[in-house]
């Protein structure tokens, strides 16, 4: 967590930006600044061991279980299932490699909404084509006739599927070299170009999925 002095406000020990107190065991409030990285003692940075983030979050977990804090004042229990839930919230975002990078747009000032309204050039040809074809499909299902429409689907998705699986590739190697590039906003824009892909492929996946069904 945060290096920052700071003392537990029950015991007076020294409580680096502790979610839990390791001397009396009462939950402290986290400063403002804290983010999801710090909640879980992490360095700030976008490749994360998912089995040490998961031990994390569940010895936290524990230690904010409502028997330890049965006993406590209303404001530690209040304190403690607030704790709770910015345990659980940055746990389900820091696992999730696309969670995981939103939230680090957002720490960085930045949204994929922000000028994300065109689709990627390099995904255009392929959105026309899908959305075509799925027109063709709903058209070939009206008339009763779907067979050769959704072979052709079929074939389409598992192309969209290998499509997902490089692009989450490539957001791995964008991953180790903004961590590796000592440059917090070195690479964001970049970060953010492969998320647009994701997000527009993902809806491919969905509306294809979905016509599958």
């Amino acid at each position: 967590m945060s290096t920052d002095a700071t003392v537990c406000r029950s015991c007076g020990k020294a409580a680096a930006a502790q979610l839990v107190c390791d001397g009396c065991g009462i939950v402290q409030e986290l400063p403002r600044e804290a983010d999801f990285f710090a909640v879980f003692g992490l360095p700030r940075r976008l490749e994360i061991d998912l089995s040490d983030l998961e031990q994390r979050y569940y010895a936290l977990s524990r230690r904010l279980h409502p028997d330890l804090l049965h006993d406590r004042s209303p404001a530690e229990q209040a304190a403690g299932l607030r704790a709770t839930a910015l345990v659980t919230r940055a746990y389900r975002t820091l696992r999730d490699p696309v969670q995981r990078a939103l939230y680090w747009l957002a720490l960085h000032g930045e949204s994929l909404g922000r000028d994300n309204q065109r689709v990627p050039p390099e995904l255009a040809a392929t959105v026309f084509e899908v959305q075509e074809k799925l027109e063709e499909l709903r058209a070939a299902h009206a008339g009763g006739d779907g067979v050769g429409f959704r072979a052709e689907m079929v074939a389409i998705r598992a192309d969209l599927g290998a499509r997902l699986d490089a692009v989450h590739a490539r957001l791995r190697d964008n991953f180790t070299r903004v961590d590796a590039s000592g440059d917090e906003t070195a690479l964001l824009a970049e970060t953010k170009a492969v998320l647009s892909e994701l997000h527009y492929l993902r809806t491919l996946v969905r509306d294809v999925d979905k016509e599958l069904a």
